[in-house]
């Protein structure tokens, strides 16, 4: 008997599914063995549900609707154990495979979609091959195109395309003969696997593309400083048009360049060696549907303006599902302000009297002010202690969580980094990352943190694919 005369086989059933919906996932599955009533319990939906809510490790965002409680608790499971190997003291353990087919030493280009499906851009076309697959080797889906150009910067994809679940996928790709963008969709539903075609673009001075939230925008070279960029709406097949950064007034400025793309803004950042300047583009809520060459393109007029003080030499956008809305600072406005979450590399630390500096990875946000100030505070900075050198940054993201890795040459330095937001403030650990005997990282493929994947290209022709257990 309890202390009110009541013993836990008469607590109401209500009480027992609260209880355990506060618990971390590894409290509840122990709890099957105290009594039957709470193994019972134990399984029911509601609980996975809660728990899936209140967790906060990094886990994809919902909807929920969709998972049974057997696939939210192993969700869960799945990343306890990837946040504890992550970051723990202890060296990170790989379970290690190799993607068996030698890879050309220059002429291709990779990325893995959702830490699953490699493509792999070669001169006949385009390849999937499904990496939870017993047989990874088989490509699951094929694009053949025999004048693919298959170089680094041009192979792109984003997950959701057009607001269709994240099964279904924008790929982008750029071939010769004429030059031109082809743009794909993609489908890896459980109905199976379909690609088709859904638009080309003329793409003849083009050097890079960037894509996210169903625009893309192709880097191009340019006559003149005045020539506009132009940002393509995927899903209406329509254009509007952008200023140059003004401070672009060749074509070896473009390398100064970084851009992002979020839900309503696209930033250009343009870095000097001590601050980077930053544009920001309103994007356009609605775009008609209709063919290119039968519209009058949109100028689109710069919304904001601002600095922020260190060069930023890579930027990815931290808050993947929507901008974040802030208390308006002008009570009269009906106008939100914004805030958008991004991690950067940026050099910090220069000397006054040379170029050496150390790359630090930052925590920062953009307040977007409804009375067009754009202002920047950084949350979080640490200095990676790997000098003036080619890093990379790869990251998976979720509202408060994010676990990310950097990847510096020469000498292959790889760096763990767990990042949580929370509204008190922000946290950063760091620890390096031990590989396999014999693995020479060249390049990070892809990282997934949902699955603790991470993908590397190992000497010049080998894909190795490296998953936490």
């Amino acid at each position: 008997m309890g202390l009110f005369g009541c013993s836990f086989s008469c607590l109401p059933m209500d009480i027992l599914l609260e209880i355990l919906g506060h618990l971390p996932a590894e409290d509840i599955i122990r709890s099957r063995q105290v009594c039957r009533r709470l193994s019972f319990v134990s399984y029911q939906r509601s609980i996975w549900v809660r728990a899936y809510e209140r967790s906060k490790l990094l886990l994809p965002e919902g909807p929920l609707s969709s998972h049974s409680s057997v696939q939210l608790e192993n969700l869960l499971i799945k990343a306890a154990k990837v946040h504890k190997n992550w970051t723990s003291p202890n060296s990170t353990v790989f379970e290690q495979r190799r993607f068996t087919r030698e890879l050309p030493t220059y002429d291709f280009d990779a990325d893995v979609i959702s830490g699953r499906f490699l493509q792999l851009a070669l001169h006949d076309g385009i390849s999937w091959y499904d990496l939870d697959s017993s047989d990874i080797n088989t490509p699951i889906l094929t694009y053949p195109c025999r004048t693919v150009l298959p170089m680094s910067g041009y192979l792109n994809y984003q997950v959701n395309a057009n607001g269709e679940g994240p099964d279904v996928v924008w790929v982008t790709f750029a071939c010769q003969r004429p030059k031109r963008i082809v743009l794909l969709k993609v489908n890896f539903g459980k109905s199976g696997y379909k690609v088709k075609l859904h638009a080309e673009i003329p793409a003849g001075n083009i050097t890079s593309m960037r894509m996210d939230h169903d625009w893309i925008l192709p880097i191009r070279e340019f006559g003149s400083p005045d020539d506009p960029m132009d940002l393509y709406h995927i899903p209406s097949r329509s254009i509007v048009y952008i200023p140059m950064h003004e401070n672009v007034q060749t074509l070896s400025d473009l390398s100064n360049m970084n851009y992002a793309i979020t839900s309503r803004y696209l930033f250009l950042l343009f870095s000097l060696r001590d601050e980077t300047l930053v544009d920001v583009y309103t994007l356009p809520k609605r775009m008609d549907t209709a063919p290119p060459n039968t519209m009058h393109p949109r100028r689109l007029i710069r919304s904001h303006t601002g600095v922020y003080p260190h060069a930023i030499s890579k930027i990815q956008v931290l808050e993947t599902s929507s901008d974040t809305r802030l208390r308006t600072y002008n009570p009269l406005s009906k106008v939100d302000d914004i805030r958008v979450s991004f991690l950067a590399l940026a050099y910090v630390n220069h000397s006054p009297t040379s170029w050496t500096s150390k790359i630090g990875l930052h925590v920062l946000d953009a307040h977007v002010h409804c009375t067009g100030m754009l202002t920047f505070i950084t949350q979080s900075g640490r200095t990676l202690n790997v000098g003036m050198t080619n890093t990379m940054l790869a990251l998976s993201t979720r509202s408060g969580k994010c676990l990310a890795v950097t990847h510096s040459m020469p000498g292959s330095v790889l760096l763990a980094h767990s990042i949580t937001r929370e509204e008190s403030g922000c946290t950063m650990s760091v620890k390096a990352i031990d590989l396999p005997k014999g693995l020479q990282t060249r390049d990070i493929l892809a990282f997934d943190g949902f699955r603790g994947r991470l993908c590397l290209i190992n000497g010049w022709t080998k894909f190795d694919i490296l998953d936490c257990v």
